[in-house]
């Protein structure tokens, strides 16, 4: 569909039309969205079934050292500690996240886990430190170059990335970009093509790229029960059927992704540090 079906004026400013829904012309915080006014605890694409997918790819043995960058506040990190029996590390910048991650897993009881407060381009820990290194929807907002070679310092040889983020499939148009930054998240501005990843992580010295695509597509209210629990859930519910801007977004979000499935995806990627056959 073209963008151009999308664009519409009103008061001399453009906005976006999808179905019977009219966004204003801003990029939108998802993260801030899902996190501050939905309630969810998972934030990244693909929610918990992308984390059990990524974790499948990337072998994770017990006794392990795992890094999580860019944790949030934690719900993928607790995921990984829980159903590997690694020793998981989450990092996130955020200090809030960081003691809200803390605080849910006292009171889930994950031992096997701990948190940082660090720029996740730029870690405290020493060269050579992580068998498995996980990041999810990060990459897009940060400079490429930087994180897959601080990536690639933090792994031991052989050691793997899981990556999962935003992945164009096809070329977007400077309009469809505009339009998917204003209705699903401003992290488009930072997506790129499968190919344009893998070439990323493979500037930072990572070998055997792997890649999955996967569609995007509206959580169902199972997914959200299992991620979120009962009374979490119920929360999410009362606050979509109370709040008309919750109500408003997320029908736009479900209409973009019915209406244009050919634009974008979601990738989950492996690539090797070299060194171990």
């Amino acid at each position: 569909m073209s963008p151009d079906a999308f664009l519409t004026d009103r008061d001399g400013q453009e906005s976006i039309r999808i179905g019977g829904y009219l966004l204003p012309r801003e990029d939108f915080n998802l993260a801030k969205f899902l996190r501050d006014d939905l309630g969810t605890t998972w934030l990244h694409a693909g929610g918990m079934p992308s984390t059990k997918r990524l974790v499948e790819l990337l072998d994770i043995k017990p006794g392990m050292k795992v890094l999580d960058l860019g944790c949030g506040v934690g719900s993928a990190t607790r995921y990984v500690a829980r159903n590997s029996k690694a020793s998981v590390v989450g990092v996130d910048l955020d200090p809030d996240m960081i003691q809200r991650a803390r605080l849910s897993s006292r009171r889930s009881e994950v031992k096997n886990i701990q948190y940082e407060s660090m720029d996740v381009t730029d870690t405290r820990f020493p060269d050579r430190s992580f068998d498995r290194v996980i990041v999810q929807s990060v990459a897009c907002f940060n400079d490429k170059a930087t994180l897959f070679g601080e990536v690639a310092r933090l792994l031991k040889p052989g050691g793997l990335m899981g990556l999962n983020e935003v992945t164009w499939l096809q070329p977007p148009t400077e309009k469809i970009e505009r339009v998917m930054c204003a209705t699903i998240c401003e992290t488009f501005h930072g997506a790129l093509l499968a190919e344009d990843w893998i070439r990323a992580m493979s500037a930072a010295g990572l070998v055997d790229p792997t890649c999955e695509k996967h569609p995007f597509n509206a959580a169902t209210p199972y997914q959200i029960l299992r991620e979120e629990g009962v009374l979490n859930t119920a929360k999410i519910m009362w606050r979509v059927l109370t709040n008309p801007e919750i109500n408003m977004r997320l029908g736009a979000m479900s209409e973009f992704f019915n209406r244009c499935p050919e634009y974008f995806s979601y990738g989950l990627y492996t690539a090797r540090q070299p060194g171990l056959d």
